[in-house]
């Protein structure tokens, strides 16, 4: 065993050598030794001990290199970017003729890279205004690119301070992104190069979509790209083909509020949201799904319309798109003539309704979103209550006890009285530090769906 460590060391450290070497301090873009902005998770992103670090680092004679980024492997400069692949090692000295080959006739590494991430160091000015905006598209990646484009957007997208979600599949890129207003001009640019560009947009072509709001604060922490499976879960891997399906046919806002005013409720109007989401915002006439996962939705969507005549009308909607994409290719696949959604979803709808004030919005309340503003306001309707006292309320939140972390609708006088937590046992936990809710598991069903369990706990402490 230690002889495998030590050959182990040697290894990593030969490659960081080699590599380190070949940089200078003026090419380094804001990575101090004492700021961890950069970070990877592999079981052997910890070889090096700090102790080790700081011997390592007294030992050689080269500059520019953090500590931080010693220890992760992972180095970025403003004209070429450096890594050292640690999940790799096994392949350092491998035959590469023995390795499998990618689509290009290239050996390929069928190890999964380190997860890479980036936190900006510290808030930004005060002055900073960022601007909140997604892209998906649905285009066939080669899976043995998807790895080098995850860190080619990486390393180009951090560069101009970018925060949020970048999800990559052998189906398309599906990101929900916060930049710098100044920098939005650069993210189009390096969306449009590295990935566009490259790989097509596909049938449905690339849907961007702007936030309601007006730029505002970061809504994210970090930025994380991530290679899925799927670009988005649905549970049938493996029983249909995104690749091989049609799909829908696209309703730009316009057309689709045209189409609401003519059909009414007599339409079909599949809401393809998760339960917590349509709570607070929703079209007056569509069906609401009871679901907290994208899988669930889909087999409720199977239960919706078995037995349904397939020349029917099929309307559709979500938060950005990517959901309605993706479904309506399964029913196109299952049959269904005519399937229609909402290009951009309901936040393509909530700025052409803002556009419009004389127009009545077919939507009501708020349209939830998946970073930290919870959601952005498309009309002054509340829809929904508070889950601790029941009066009309509509703003989400996150119980305060990590531990916890229940996302339920908390009016202002019980965020309060309750300090942000979400009943008795959480507060309790946040100002004692002790009791059940301190080491309780995290469940992500009981996290998304709390609503009556709160009323009873709460109700139970009055």
């Amino acid at each position: 065993m230690s002889a495998c460590k030590n050959v182990l060391m040697q290894d990593v450290r030969s490659a960081l050598c080699q590599w380190a070497n070949r940089m200078t301090p003026s090419h380094s873009i804001g990575i101090t030794s004492n700021v961890s902005s950069f970070s990877t998770r592999s079981k052997f992103s910890r070889v090096l001990r700090p102790q080790q670090q700081q011997q390592q680092q007294q030992r050689r004679p080269y500059s520019g290199v953090p500590t931080r980024a010693v220890a992760a492997a992972f180095v970025v400069k403003k004209d070429d970017c450096l890594w050292t692949p640690l999940a790799h090692r096994h392949y350092l000295h491998t035959d590469t003729s023995t390795l499998p080959l990618d689509d290009e006739g290239q050996p390929s590494v069928p190890t999964k890279r380190p997860l890479i991430r980036y936190t900006p160091p510290g808030p930004p000015p005060a002055n900073q205004k960022h601007q909140t905006l997604t892209l998906y598209t649905i285009t066939p990646i080669p899976e043995s690119k998807l790895e080098d484009l995850r860190e080619e957007l990486f390393l180009q997208l951090v560069q101009y301070d970018i925060t949020g979600r970048i999800y990559l599949a052998k189906d398309g890129i599906n990101l929900h992104v916060c930049t710098p207003l100044q920098h939005a001009e650069s993210l189009r640019v390096s969306l449009q190069n590295l990935v566009l560009d490259r790989f097509g947009k596909g049938p449905d072509g690339a849907i961007w979509n702007v936030s309601c709001d007006q730029p505002g604060e970061r809504v994210f922490k970090k930025l994380k790209v991530a290679v899925k499976k799927q670009l988005v879960v649905d549970g049938r891997m493996g029983q249909w083909s995104i690749e091989d399906s049609e799909a829908p046919q696209y309703l730009e806002p316009e057309e689709f509020h045209s189409r609401l005013d003519q059909v009414g409720d007599k339409a079909l109007l599949i809401d393809m949201r998760n339960h917590f989401e349509n709570e607070v915002g929703s079209f007056k006439t569509a069906v609401k799904m009871d679901c907290i996962t994208f899988k669930e939705n889909m087999d409720l969507l199977d239960e919706l319309l078995e037995g349904r005549d397939k020349s029917k009308e099929v309307l559709m909607v979500c938060t950005g798109g990517i959901r309605c994409s993706v479904s309506g290719r399964y029913l196109r696949q299952k049959g269904f003539e005519d399937v229609k959604m909402l290009k951009g979803g309901i936040t393509s709808y909530g700025r052409y309704v803002k556009s419009k004030p004389e127009l009545k919005s077919h939507f009501l309340g708020k349209n939830f979103t998946f970073d930290g503003r919870r959601g952005e306001r498309i009309t002054d309707d509340v829809i929904s209550s508070c889950h601790q006292c029941n009066v009309p309320h509509d703003n989400i939140t996150n119980c305060a006890n990590t531990r916890c972390h229940a996302l339920f609708i908390q009016c202002p006088s019980c965020s309060q009285k309750w300090h942000n937590t979400c009943g008795p046992e959480c507060h309790h936990a946040i100002e004692t530090g002790s009791g059940p809710a301190t080491t309780k598991p995290y469940d992500y069903h009981a996290q998304v769906r709390p609503g009556s369990l709160l009323a009873t706990d709460v109700s139970k402490a009055a």
